[in-house]
């Protein structure tokens, strides 16, 4: 099986890590906390942002990102900090397959996590990997889907193929930029659902909104 680092131990990043380890592929887990990174390699336990579940055999938590020989890397990093993680650890990510599984519009630049990876290394294999999905029920094995976005119909054949599990199932879409906007997007729809709720407006008002 093709080995995968999965850099961020946020409880999208674990969520990950324990899909796809969990049928027995060589998965690194990059945690930024060295002392956490330590704790759960030692005790078989997820960390704090996702509890309650044992890591695989095949999981290896590193708090050590030169420790990453993996060419497929899913970057679980938030979406504020996703463009200056890039830029600092340029040399250990460079010459990768980059899948950013991160929602959200980088508030600097105005640029969705697959634009930002194209502009710090632009020959590189981007792709983004989006819900509709939670962290929960991926850990708990239970069916997913998710979206794999990537302009490269070749390249996101083989992503597909290397990511998906019995319960985890990826569908291709070639439009990136529709997938960037979508992930950042539905959350405003939510709020301002929610606030139609909450201020007593009804179904119909609410079915605008989602509209």
């Amino acid at each position: 099986m093709t080995s995968i680092a999965v850099i961020g131990a946020g409880a999208f990043g674990t969520s990950l890590a324990l899909a796809l380890g969990g049928e027995g592929a060589p998965v690194t887990l990059w945690c930024r906390d060295a002392d956490a990174a330590r704790s759960m390699q030692e005790s078989r336990q997820t960390g704090r942002r996702l509890p309650g579940h044992e890591l695989p055999e095949s999981v290896t938590v590193s708090g050590d990102l030169d420790e990453i020989r993996n060419r497929l890397c899913l970057l679980a990093i938030p979406m504020q900090q996703f463009s200056g993680f890039l830029a600092t650890h340029a040399d250990v990510l460079s010459k990768r397959t980059l899948i950013a599984c991160c929602k959200g519009v980088d508030l600097a630049s105005g640029l969705g996590p697959v634009s930002l990876i194209r502009r710090q290394f632009p020959t590189a294999t981007a792709a983004l990997l989006t819900g509709p999905s939670f962290a929960a029920d991926i850990a708990r094995g239970l069916p997913t889907a998710l979206v794999l976005a990537c302009e490269d119909d070749t390249a996101a054949e083989s992503m597909q193929t290397t990511l998906s599990r019995p319960a985890l199932r990826l569908y291709r879409t070639a439009d990136v930029t529709g997938a960037e906007l979508g992930g950042a997007l539905k959350n405003v729809i939510a709020i301002a659902s929610g606030i139609a709720i909450g201020a007593g407006l009804g179904d119909s008002a609410r079915a605008s909104v989602i509209a």
